[in-house]
């Protein structure tokens, strides 16, 4: 609606209470009790007018007008399936293990994974092992 963030409401709040000091709470009454008959007569208008009516008698010959087959498209659906698929199948790549890899430990760039560093033992005495 008005999208104020935390800043903007401290300085419209400062400038309240320098604008209007000790009579802020019967402003703030007023306007408030001014608010609530603007809501009750918009409100009374909507009622009188029919608008609701007309504006529902549009959805729905709006709604009708569009084929069926549109109506049910499941865009939002339709794409989450496709990501699991593609998910599925990376999964699969990850998993079957590489054509041509022997028993022989993987070699990059001249590490092998016997020469890779390990984690040092964790401490049965440290009550927080992750610190």
């Amino acid at each position: 609606m008005l999208n104020l963030g935390p800043l903007e409401i401290l300085v419209v709040a400062v400038v309240a209470i320098l604008v209007f000091g000790p009579r802020l709470p019967q402003v703030a009454a007023e306007a408030a009790h001014f608010i609530g008959r603007m809501k009750r007569s918009l409100a009374e208008l909507r009622r009188e007018t029919g608008i609701d009516q007309e504006i529902a008698a549009a959805r729905r010959s709006l709604e009708s007008a569009v084929p069926k087959e549109v109506r049910t498209l499941d865009v939002a659906g339709t794409m989450r399936r496709k990501v699991r698929e593609v998910e599925r199948e990376v999964d699969e790549l990850v998993k079957r293990p590489l054509e041509g890899a022997g028993s022989e430990p993987a070699q990059t760039d001249g590490v092998t994974e016997a020469d890779s560093p390990q984690a040092p033992p964790e401490d049965p005495r440290d009550p927080d092992p992750r610190s």
